[in-house]
């Protein structure tokens, strides 16, 4: 009885599978003509999405699906200087709905406004060198590994995920409010949030602003950063900074210890103990030199030459 009860679900299942699962296959190609289009949005909801830089001045976007129907394709509308791009419907099956899409997504070559990419559940990626002169990425629930953009602002955003990236050029904004922030090379200015995970700025070439609630921070810094905010309610601090940088240091931990190699520089006003003030390195202005500063309730800081 149980070995024929046991046959009766796997084929079952099998015919399932067959039926609304499976393999994802290439079902549906679009290309877009942004002439006078200035804002794309593309939103979707449970789908892996891949960027990719497109090879022409169009966008193009490809979906993949386990089941073809025309009612699961992207619906597409514009209006005015602005696009619309949202995925069709999902099959309604109450039970076994094992239907899959994803997306990919080819960024055009000349195109120079702003494009936004958003999903509720999936994973946000790409492999290559994204050029674009705004780009907004969010995920509500899934990671964002991006290899390098280039770009005027860049915004990223994931409600419970992390985010990775090796290369930005361009001002940035992330914020994750659960999950690590961990990016490479940036030349331009950061402002990181992470409510609970790590921050890990490898090296940035202008100002930062880096908070975390719960989590470490470790950044390092050009010789041309701009001011430094770092600041973690829970978790250490780690800064890296080139020793011929010039600037104003202040720092303030609750219960946390301080190392630097310029100790002798320091002093802590009769006031507050907790805060540690100094000037470091030689400049005859020493109003207009970049800030460093660095805040922990629990946790210690540490700073390093490069």
């Amino acid at each position: 009885m149980k070995t024929s009860l046991f046959g009766f679900f796997f084929m079952f299942f099998s015919v399932l599978s067959a039926f609304c699962g499976g393999n994802m296959e290439l079902v549906n190609t679009q290309e877009i003509d942004l002439d006078t289009i200035v804002d794309v949005k593309i939103s979707y909801s449970s789908e892996n999405v891949s960027l990719f830089m497109g090879t022409t001045d169009k966008l193009i976007i490809k979906e993949y699906m386990s089941e073809n129907n025309n009612a699961y394709y992207a619906r597409i509308t514009k209006s005015g200087n602005m696009v619309n791009i949202e995925n069709g419907r999902w099959p309604f099956r109450p039970f076994f709905n094992t239907f899959n899409r994803r997306l990919e997504v080819y960024l055009p070559l000349s195109y120079r406004n702003t494009i936004s990419i958003k999903t509720s559940s999936g994973k946000i990626e790409s492999s290559a060198e994204l050029f674009c002169s705004n780009i907004n990425i969010e995920n509500s629930s899934g990671g964002i590994i991006i290899n390098a953009i280039i770009a005027d602002t860049v915004n990223i955003k994931t409600s419970s995920g992390s985010i990775y990236s090796k290369k930005i050029n361009g001002n940035v904004d992330i914020i994750s409010n659960s999950g690590s922030i961990v990016f490479g090379d940036i030349n331009g200015n950061v402002i990181a949030e992470a409510s609970s995970g790590r921050i890990e700025l490898s090296l940035v070439a202008g100002s930062v602003n880096a908070k975390t609630t719960s989590g470490s921070i470790s950044c390092a810094v050009a010789e041309k950063a701009g001011n430094i905010l770092l600041s973690s309610s829970s978790g250490n601090v780690t800064l890296n900074i080139p020793r011929s940088f010039v600037f104003n240091f202040s720092s303030r931990t609750s219960s946390g210890s301080l190392r630097t190699p310029f100790s002798d520089k320091l002093f802590s006003p009769v006031n507050d103990r907790n805060i540690t003030q100094g000037v470091i390195g030689s400049n005859n202005d020493s109003e207009n030199i970049p800030t460093v500063n660095i805040r922990t309730s629990s946790g210690s800081i540490k700073i390093d030459w490069i």
